[in-house]
């Protein structure tokens, strides 16, 4: 009898949910919005943020214009619940404005009251600035973590 209390205590449950980590969450959303899925993407978003618009989710699709995408480096600090995706240089809209029309897209994502990471912002901007601004994040979050691409 105590072996079995025992392993019910030790093992979790299957209705145990482990949250999605910032990579995924982003790469999800992304996902979502390139297959014209913005029932998919909205609630991957922060409730009141633009990103959880169907028409934010239409531009993104818009701008990425069918380019090969994928996110390279994501940041993130547990402690702060801040977490930075980037994706890979792409050619950008005109009103843009990044030199040469080439750019980022950059993912902010914010790790609400339950745990869940959701996408708050998306933004162009360009590749140097960026690689600048990620070098700062991993200064300033002393938990500061990179996840790894998945290998496919």
């Amino acid at each position: 009898m105590f072996a079995l209390v025992a392993s019910l205590v030790l093992f979790p449950t299957a209705d145990e949910k482990v949250q999605p980590n910032p990579r995924q969450v982003a790469e999800k959303y992304l996902a979502a919005a390139l297959a014209d899925k913005p029932e998919e993407a909205i609630p991957l978003a922060l409730e009141g943020r633009s990103t959880a618009e169907p028409e934010t989710i239409k531009k993104l699709r818009e701008v990425v214009a069918g380019q090969k995408l994928s996110l390279p480096t994501v940041l993130f600090s547990d402690k702060k619940g801040y977490a930075l995706a980037v994706s890979d240089e792409i050619a950008v809209p005109e009103g843009a404005n990044q030199a040469n029309n080439r750019g980022v897209l950059v993912f902010t994502l914010k790790k609400n009251a339950g745990g869940a990471w959701l996408v708050k912002d998306i933004d162009v901007r360009g590749a140097k600035a960026t690689e600048e601004e990620v070098k700062k994040a991993k200064k300033l979050f002393e938990d500061g973590k990179e996840i790894p691409p998945s290998k496919s």
